[in-house]
């Protein structure tokens, strides 16, 4: 262990539930972190990942040898917490708190340029080595690619499409990051949601069973605080098929003498087939925000040419997008307030329900002590005149009638009326 330099040590919350970042990273910067474990009962790996998740630095192993010589380095600052980011540490196991920022859109400063990247790979690292996977990929009937891997970027393409949908991706991608806007898979902690994809070109009732692969988390990219997600896709177009193969193929890719009817009314089946061409559909994964856009192709390849106007108008949505978060944060706390005094009133109906019920059923249990009370009497009445009448009948036949009085009292049992009025339970004032 460590030793210990003689540094004040900070307050003690080792009893609190939820300890902020602020608390630790005070603690981990006057106190080493065996003490600090130590203090909450945890083993130091833990309480590592706990300061890593919270993203709170640490001190380096031998810090405390240096400090104890009067080496002491100066503390690196603790991070703002970004948007969605945990802001505690929660210990009784309750949900950790999350920053909830809301969004905001980049500032329009032009001399804010650090957060540009001034050299920019060849390939983005979310397309890095993603064609390995889509060559390993589930074929669906009518051409599309379903990868087995499903935490990468959000891409819908044909087997002849994977190419020219990565260099597409590929650009914007890096166009975005060029202009500081990164694009990343989605923070788990932020349980944002991802549109659907309808890959038809022309809108359509018609049922399409649900068989594109989609990712585990969204694509997205950040406008300065502001979340937008995107995916690419292939667009498809309803034509006639065959189906030589147990795949769907274009009747126009087939022989002149392949392509007629194998039915008699001529009947020709029809299938969604992949294009060539793509879609790019930016949209708002902030839960009760619709907010979607697409840009698609007209031919393969004049999507590109765009991205200089889409980076552009993204930035130009991120205020919009970020307005539309608020009213629906407003609308939200509107509606949970409101939940609130509905569920205020409905327990404080229900209460008086269970109050109304208790005088109830007091009062009907006073009737039945009441009910008892009145047979107890008529009964004990009965028995008394019986007793009485036998005293006038002969000697022989007064044994016989009380010894039947007798059993009849043991046949009825206790008659004694204050043992019920006892068991009744008043109405709670």
């Amino acid at each position: 262990m460590e030793d210990t330099p003689n540094i004040p040590e900070v307050i003690d919350d080792s009893s609190v539930d939820t300890v902020t970042r602020e608390s630790l990273y005070e603690q981990a910067w006057s106190t080493p972190m065996t003490k600090i474990a130590e203090r909450y009962g945890v083993s130091s790996s833990y309480l590592a990942r706990v300061y890593t998740n919270l993203n709170i630095p640490r001190p380096a192993v031998g810090y405390w040898a240096q400090v104890a010589v009067g080496k002491r380095k100066a503390n690196p600052p603790l991070p703002e917490v970004q948007p969605g980011a945990l802001i505690a540490w929660s210990r009784n196991g309750a949900p950790e708190q999350i920053s909830r920022s809301l969004p905001k859109a980049p500032s329009e400063n032009p001399d804010k340029s650090s957060t540009r990247v001034a050299v920019l790979p060849r390939r983005h690292p979310l397309l890095v080595g993603i064609e390995e996977h889509f060559k390993k990929a589930h074929i669906t009937d009518e051409g599309y690619l379903r990868p087995s891997k499903r935490s990468m970027a959000d891409l819908i393409v044909s087997s002849s499409g994977i190419s020219h949908a990565v260099e597409f991706a590929n650009q914007l991608y890096l166009a975005l990051m060029g202009k500081g806007f990164a694009v990343a898979l989605s923070d788990p902690a932020t349980h944002v949601g991802r549109a659907s994809v309808d890959h038809r070109e022309q809108e359509s009732k018609r049922y399409v069973h649900p068989a594109l692969w989609r990712p585990q988390r969204p694509t997205v990219v950040y406008i300065g605080t502001v979340v937008f997600g995107l995916s690419i896709y292939e667009i498809s177009e309803y034509v006639h098929v065959k189906r030589p193969d147990k795949k769907y193929v274009r009747v126009t890719e087939l022989p002149v003498t392949k392509r007629r009817s194998d039915y008699r009314d001529g009947w020709m089946a029809s299938a969604d087939m992949p294009t060539g061409r793509l879609c790019l559909q930016v949209y708002s994964p902030y839960y009760g925000v619709d907010w979607i856009q697409r840009w698609t192709e007209t031919k393969p390849g004049d999507l590109a040419s765009k991205i200089p106007s889409l980076v552009k108008s993204l930035k130009a949505e991120a205020p919009i997008l970020a307005g539309k978060v608020e009213i629906e944060r407003v609308r939200s706390e509107q509606e949970r307030h409101l939940h609130e005094l509905q569920m205020e009133e409905w327990r404080r109906k229900e209460a008086e329900k269970r109050r109304l019920k208790a005088i109830q059923d007091s009062r009907d249990q006073l009737e039945t002590v009441i009910q008892t009370w009145a047979k107890v009497n008529s009964i004990q009445a009965f028995f008394e005149d019986i007793a009485q009448s036998a005293q006038r009948l002969e000697s022989e036949e007064r044994q016989a009638v009380l010894y039947r009085l007798a059993k009849a009292m043991e046949l009825i049992g206790d008659l004694d009326a204050i043992k019920h009025f006892k068991a009744w339970n008043p109405p709670e004032t």
